[in-house]
Parts: structure tokens; sequence; C-alpha cells
């Protein structure tokens, strides 16, 4: 039989001086429903009824293959406006919206490339719904590409209007914040950097001088990182001011450095720090997975899905990779455990790919039909 083929739990990290293209193609998910609202019911209100309708539209639509309603949900007013909440009052007047909202809605945007890629076989799947506050719904989907890449959003709905429900903003799991704050961490420095002075997106007075001050300190620990001197890197970057060190986008360098030195126990003792500073947040986990898996290090793969499915709240989906970590560990009672557990709370993931040529593997190993009753 052919050995089971790594599983990729994430879409592609580049290098770091490349993470504003990055973060533009990265996968974000949302879409347009109108729905006729109660009587009585007050116009910034949305029902739960509405919302849950409203999710299923979503997934309905993108499997259909028709991005319209996708694109037309997205509130680009309230998005662009979220964004430059982050940006100081006296640098807004520069700043051209028109530049985010070609960001957000053109043809090579977010929302066309994540219904591309269920369009070419990939699935966008409606989990679950939680209310964030009297006006926000908060519906969580999970994306999986046709490669098995995999990710998390939570989509921000609120009522606009007497009838129209529409998304605000996306929080994006394998970042740990929204698409918003994404915007604001990566464009504003990185733009600086190229000299572009005519978009308008500024740093605080007090991080540009910081900025300024350490701009070739940053090449040369990107020239280290780029020539594979990771060592080197990883020693410029602890040169760095704390302010500077402890932003995600400098920590986000940080782990992916670690990740090429040759001391293994060196991507431990950073992962345990990133993980001790965005306790709350998932990114690590899902940048660590795939570090993990390829190394055959499924026991610490493992504790990476445990905290994934914890950070996400939930998703049967999750027990593919572990099932495979245990068939990697020789352990088929645990992957066969493991997988009919997946198909006990999803039913519907015995069409899933993985979960096909999971199932096919362990009924090959045990010579037993899988039954996902028998965990009961």
């Amino acid at each position: 039989m052919k050995q089971i083929e790594p599983m990729n739990s994430s879409f592609q990290i580049p290098d770091p001086m490349k993470l504003r293209i990055f973060f533009l193609l990265f996968p974000l998910l949302c879409l347009a429903g109108c729905h006729k609202g109660k009587e009585g019911l007050e116009p910034n209100l949305i029902t739960d009824e509405q919302a849950i309708e409203f999710s299923q539209t979503i997934e309905k639509s993108l499997t259909a293959g028709d991005p319209e309603p996708l694109v037309r949900a997205v509130n680009w007013s309230s998005l662009t406006d979220r964004v430059l909440a982050g940006i100081p009052e006296k640098d807004r007047g520069r700043f051209d919206r028109r530049y985010l909202i070609q960001l957000f809605s053109g043809s090579d945007s977010l929302v066309q490339s994540i219904a591309q890629k269920v369009k070419d076989g990939g699935s966008y799947h409606f989990l679950r719904l939680r209310k964030l506050n009297d006006q926000t719904f908060v519906a969580t989907f999970r994306l999986i590409d046709v490669d098995g890449g995999l990710d998390y959003h939570d989509l921000y709905l609120a009522r606009r209007g007497l009838n129209l429900v529409q998304i605000e903003d996306f929080y994006l799991y394998h970042f740990g914040e929204t698409y918003s704050e994404s915007l604001r961490r990566t464009l504003a420095p990185e733009l600086y950097f190229e000299g572009v002075k005519d978009f308008g997106m500024t740093l605080t007075g007090h991080m540009q001088i910081l900025i300024r001050e350490n701009t070739e300190l940053i090449s040369e620990l990107t020239k280290a990182y780029e020539t594979k001197n990771i060592q080197r890197s990883l020693d410029l970057y602890d040169q760095l001011p704390e302010e500077l060190r402890r932003l995600k986008t400098f920590q986000f360098w940080r782990l992916k450095m670690a990740q090429g030195h040759p001391d293994p126990s060196v991507y431990v003792y950073v992962l345990a720090d990133v993980r001790k500073r965005f306790e709350k947040e998932a990114w690590a986990d899902f940048l660590s997975l795939d570090y993990f898996l390829n190394r055959g290090e499924f026991q610490n793969a493992l504790v990476c899905l445990d905290r994934i499915d914890f950070l996400v709240g939930g998703d049967p989906y999750l027990e593919s990779f572990r099932c495979w970590a245990f068939l990697n560990l020789k352990n088929a009672e645990e992957a066969r455990k493991h997988l009919n557990t997946g198909l006990e709370k999803e039913p519907g993931l015995a069409e899933d790919p993985s979960f096909k040529s999971l199932s096919k593997r362990l009924e090959t190993m045990t010579r037993k039909p899988l039954n996902p009753f028998e965990n009961q």
C-alpha cells in the first residue's frame, strides 16, 4: 500500500518581506443575503434564526459556484472604517479609501480567492453561531482547499437597513486577529519600508521613529533569513527594541526563522514563548502543525491540534489529523477511535477525501469496517 501523504494543515507561508502579498491573497469569506425582518423588530437587530439562515446560504451559494452573493455581502464602508480606526486622526485625510475597497472587491481580491478555492474542489462549511452582542452574531466557518489546506474564519454579521444582513469584518484564526487588524499591522510598516508615501497609511509617530532607527537592522535580519543564516537572523532579532520584538509581525518572523534552525530545541523554546505571549490565539499552532507533521514529531503535532480545537471551539474534521498522527505512531486502535469520533459528530465527513483515504487505510490494516457508533 502507498504511504499516506503528509496532510497540509495550512496555506503556504511567505517569505517575511512578502507578508503584504500573502495577506492580500489569504482566503477570506463572506456572503450577502436579504431576509425579511420580523414585524416589530428594531432595524439594527438580527435574530439567531436569520443569522443561521444567512450562514447556511453562504455555504450553499459557494458550493453552487456563485461568487456574486459573496461579493455583495461585505459592508465595504464599515470594513474600511475598521482599518482606518488604527490610523492616527491627523493622517486619515491622506488615505485613499478607494485603495482599500479595491483590495476587498477586485478580481484578485480575497473574496474572489475563497470562492475560487471552493470552485476548485474545496469547501466552506458553517460550523456554529454565537452572539457577540445585541447587534452582532459571529458565524464560524471551516475552509478546506482541494489540497487539504485548513483554516477557520469568524464572520461578523449585523443588520443594515430593514432586510439586509451584511458582514462587518472577519476574524482569521490562522492569524489570531481580524482582517482589518491584519491590514493595519502588515500594510502600514511594509509600505513604509518600500518608500511608498502616497497611500496615507502611517504608523504612530513613536513607532515610525523606531522603524526608522532600526531600518538597517531589520534589512540585515531579513537578508540573513533569506540566505538561510538562521542563527544570525535570530541574533539580529534579539537586538531589536522590545517594542518591536513584541509586535505580532516580528513574532511571526521569529517563529519562521526558528523553524529553519538545525537544533529542534530552539524552535520548541521559541514556540513556548510565542504561545505564552498569544495564549488566546491559534496562529502559532497553525504554523507549527505542518512543521511538526513534516518532521515526524507527531506528539507535538497532537498538542497543536488540541490547542487549535479548543480555540476554534471544536471541529470534527480535526479528528482526521489525529487519526493520521496515530497511524504514524503505529497505534491503529487510537487512530480508528479518532476517525470514528469525527464521523459520529459530522456524518457528512464520510464523503471528505481525507476521511475516505484514512478509512480505506484503516480497513486495509485491520480488515474491520469503520463504525462511527462504536465509541458510544
